[in-house]
């Protein structure tokens, strides 16, 4: 832009700095050499085209006024602007008068122009450029997600997202990485439980075939007259009748273990002293021992030992215990039932266990193979583990081959006078 200064005398006052810089850099894009500016602002005025002096008269009226017109020094059109400059009374005294090439204004417009199409191609361009990252980050682990719940529904749990993220779609991964864990737990459980089902079917079956297999044997013989001799016929009789308590106890055996298994099934509960059970069993179990001469005793650091329980579900898992220890133990062996503060200890020094038997001891129909061990229907001590169960109490066992077995049985915390 270029100020002039147009005073009352009609003197035209130039920026001559500013005219000389435009008309130099005009003539070197150019390489046109221009007429030199007037000597002073008489002359100036006077070069001024008749227009623009007709207008800076109307200006001096009062009057703005502004004019484009062609100007061969800026090779275009130059807009001019006259604005009256007053003083304190208000008088015109000078004419201000703003001249500005157009072609300088397209030239900043296009350049304005040209930046904003740069920057919207930019931004356009870094957009799609950072809306694929964008949603590549989001469909990416999204499809992983989905085709690991697609392996899952094929029952493959083994399926992990293995995606870290620190967002909703991060927390969604771990949560299904959390779900195929616990599916496949649950998996490997029911196969388990699948194989139990097998196997107790499996045992169940050979238990009854046994016993049922003899009596129908016997009876066939019986009924068809192969055996007639008084003292065999009583033989098969008395086969049969062994045969038949085996069933009923094998019977009653998963009844009880049935029975135990099952939460909603009641036990009668009531206040009694451990020790009398102890006394109790010891006392059975000696009528058992007598053939094997075994030496059974009790010691107990307490006379009372209060605690809620079914008197004949105890009695019974200390039975079965004791049982297991006779079976088990050498002729003329000792075991020993010792109460010591809050562990109950059942002690042998029979045969002892393997150590393959032994992970095994509470499984039902589980029977280790050896000599004294062809009787029995192998649910005595899975029966034993549900009665501790129910009352609360933990069980552990521990044997060497040929040295004997303890069982130890973890008691509740005795009940005192103010608890009873």
């Amino acid at each position: 832009e270029i100020v002039w200064v147009v005073d009352e005398e009609r003197n035209l006052n130039l920026n001559r700095e500013r005219i000389t810089k435009m008309r130099a850099e005009y003539m070197k894009r150019t390489n046109r050499k221009l007429p030199p500016l007037p000597n002073n602002p008489q002359d100036a005025f006077r070069l001024l085209p008749q227009n623009i002096k007709n207008k800076i008269e109307d200006c001096f009226g009062g009057e703005n006024f502004v004019v484009d017109e062609y100007e061969s020094q800026f090779n275009g059109l130059l807009l001019t602007i006259g604005v009256p400059v007053r003083n304190s009374a208000g008088e015109i005294k000078a004419v201000v008068l703003l001249n500005s090439p157009v072609q300088g204004l397209r030239d900043a417009i296009w350049a304005g122009l040209r930046i904003l199409m740069i920057s919207v191609l930019l931004a356009g361009v870094l957009g799609f450029g950072l809306s694929v990252i964008l949603s590549w980050r989001f469909t990416n682990p999204l499809n992983l997600m989905k085709q690991a719940a697609e392996k899952l529904a094929e029952r493959d749990y083994k399926v992990r997202n293995k995606i870290i993220q620190k967002d909703e779609i991060g927390d969604l991964a771990k949560t299904l990485d959390i779900l195929a864990e616990r599916l496949e737990l649950a998996d490997a459980e029911s196969q388990k439980l699948e194989k139990l089902r097998r196997e107790f079917i499996a045992n169940i079956s050979h238990e009854l075939r046994t016993p049922v297999t003899v009596i129908r044997g016997s009876l066939e013989a019986l009924q068809d007259g192969v055996i007639t001799e008084k003292e065999e016929v009583q033989e098969f009789y008395g086969q049969m009748y062994k045969e038949s308590i085996f069933l009923q106890r094998l019977i009653n055996d998963l009844l009880d273990l049935s029975r135990l298994q099952n939460v909603d099934f009641p036990i009668e509960m009531s206040r009694l002293n451990l020790c009398d059970v102890i006394k109790d069993s010891v006392r059975g179990s000696r009528q058992i021992s007598s053939k094997k001469e075994l030496q059974i005793s009790a010691s107990m650091d307490t006379d009372a030992y209060v605690l809620q329980g079914d008197y004949g579900r105890l009695r019974q898992m200390l039975m079965i215990f004791l049982h297991n220890s006779v079976k088990f133990s050498h002729k003329d062996g000792k075991i020993q039932v010792q109460l010591e503060g809050r562990e109950l200890k059942i002690i042998d020094n029979g045969c002892g266990m393997k150590p393959e038997d032994l992970e095994h001891a509470f499984d039902r129909f589980y029977k280790a193979r050896n000599e004294q061990n062809k009787s029995g229907s192998g649910l005595g001590m899975a029966i034993a583990k549900q009665i501790a169960l129910r009352h609360g109490m933990d069980l552990k066992l521990e044997s060497r081959e040929g040295e004997g077995t303890t069982v130890i049985v973890c008691l509740p915390e005795k009940m005192t006078e103010e608890a009873v």
